[in-house]
């Protein structure tokens, strides 16, 4: 049976609120950009965090990094709370989806749903279901499917530059491949920032939306195709029981980062993202937003 496909999702606030808004979340609780690793740059994010996401790509560096650190916790073992919510990706480029879920679903007493919510009724009828059962499930979901579609659509934009049309290629995958849509240039250390300069482009991250090339002047985007490609894949980092989890669809189990807080989820998630881009320094495809109390 031909595996599903969906529209890839574009990994941006805009997208991902007007996104949950729709699966009738409360906007008490709000995806803020991630400007940068440094404490200047992280004290504009609203606090308290909740979630990390994390856009990487999916190289060969990466795989075989994946590859050892399955077969390390396999044969070490790990501590991994029972209250930790984690599904497994079986549907092509639906990392961005899986990647709020996973976001959603370990801060859901944090959460206000409206009325009939689509996502807090997938999360109440899953919660006892296996990460594969959730999988399967997600595939068969279609409030859920239809409104990552109308995101999807509604995420492609275009700025006032139109001389650069040509898709930036990538590829979202599955098992050992990879799944997303929105990069940046890589947060760098830096000397003292101030917070009021950190918008311009010498200090800030530039974002590359899913499938838009980075010209000189602006950003252009093209409509995505479902069976486009792409090399960039979505992840969340959360809170749960006082350890901090990276959830990965495309992993057989969560992974424990290590004792979190409340209070520093932020800057522990921060530091697993420096692990990321620690293993490829040469790429500069790397991004992050955090779930952030409106």
């Amino acid at each position: 049976m031909e595996r599903q496909r969906w529209l890839p999702l574009e990994a941006n606030p805009e997208v991902t609120n007007q996104f949950l808004k729709q699966l009738g979340l409360h906007p008490n609780w709000q995806f803020v950009d991630v400007y940068g690793m440094d404490p200047e740059l992280l004290s504009m994010v609203p606090r308290p965090v909740c979630a990390v996401l994390l856009l990487f790509p999916i190289t060969e560096k990466y795989e075989i990094f994946r590859t050892e650190e399955e077969e390390k916790i396999k044969s070490q073992g790990q501590d991994v709370t029972s209250s930790v919510y984690f599904m497994k990706q079986t549907i092509s480029n639906a990392c961005g989806t899986i990647g709020l879920i996973h976001a959603i679903a370990n801060n859901k007493d944090k959460m206000h749903f409206e009325s009939g919510s689509t996502l807090k009724r997938f999360l109440e009828e899953s919660v006892s279901m296996s990460p594969e059962e959730r999988a399967r499930y997600l595939e068969n979901y279609d409030a859920i499917r239809v409104t990552h579609e109308t995101s999807a659509h509604e995420g492609q934009t275009e700025s006032s530059s139109p001389s650069s049309s040509q898709p930036h290629s990538s590829h979202c995958r599955t098992k050992a491949s990879s799944l997303c849509h929105h990069a940046s240039l890589p947060w760098g250390k830096r000397s003292h920032v101030d917070p009021a300069k950190a918008t311009s482009p010498s200090l800030r991250l530039r974002r590359w939306r899913p499938f838009l090339r980075l010209p000189s002047m602006g950003l252009h985007s093209v409509a995505p195709s479902i069976d486009e490609k792409v090399d960039l894949h979505f992840i969340a980092l959360v809170h749960v029981d006082g350890h901090l989890y990276e959830l990965d669809g495309r992993k057989p189990f969560p992974i424990n980062h290590g004792e979190t807080s409340d209070e520093t989820l932020l800057e522990d998630a921060i530091e697993v993202c420096k692990k990321f881009m620690e293993r490829d320094p040469d790429e500069l495809r790397f991004n992050a937003i955090a779930l952030s109390a409106a």
